[in-house]
């Protein structure tokens, strides 16, 4: 009985570091997203999205997904041991509680559409840069009332739903010990041994 009480504190300790361990990578995440975004703005017009989209959301999601890949890892270990149960939805409520002032964020954008908070195109591109380009490419304007609803709407999805993507894929890789780094790096010692 002791055990177990012992047992749910830590999975509670646990949930928030990683909680915020997840909501840090996402700062790292953005940090990066911007640094690239403001260096690569001349790629913003023509066919550069194709190049440019990509580019950021894979320089983006590099912080997070390791950050979740550990916390995978680490999950599947502890359950191994019988520190606690997996749940298959462990990675999408851990971006999720994480991405919780990204989604009060978003909110506030949709209501400053609706005219009850103030338009903030330009800070909601640099809080959310890992989705910078595709707001440009729906509409490049830095006034609110160009934006349509429904893009309203489809940027405050995407807001939320990249990094919890990101995140839950991840923590199922973690989960599952599938590193790309290792499956690169292997691959190629394996090729270099053969020759």
């Amino acid at each position: 009985m002791m055990g177990s009480i012992q047992d749910q504190r830590n999975n509670k300790k646990v949930f928030w570091k990683t909680v915020s361990a997840f909501f840090l990578s996402h700062i790292g995440g953005l940090l990066i997203a911007n640094i690239f975004c403001f260096g690569l703005s001349s790629l913003f017009s023509g066919y550069g999205y194709l190049a440019v989209i990509p580019a950021i959301l894979l320089l983006y999601s590099y912080p997070v997904y390791s950050t979740m890949w550990n916390a995978g890892h680490r999950d599947v270990n502890a359950a191994q041991f019988g520190h606690m149960s997996l749940n298959r939805f462990r990675g999408v409520w851990y971006s999720l509680a994480g991405s919780l002032p990204i989604i009060v964020i978003s909110v506030g954008f949709v209501l400053s559409k609706f005219g009850l908070l103030f338009n903030f195109v330009i800070p909601y591109k640099l809080l959310n840069a890992e989705i910078w380009p595709i707001i440009n490419v729906l509409n490049d304007t830095v006034f609110l009332p160009d934006f349509a609803v429904w893009q309203i709407f489809l940027i405050a999805f995407l807001s939320v739903a990249a990094p919890v993507l990101i995140g839950e894929i991840g923590y199922v890789a973690g989960s599952y010990d599938f590193s790309i780094k290792q499956k690169l790096i292997y691959k190629n010692k394996k090729a270099e041994k053969k020759k």
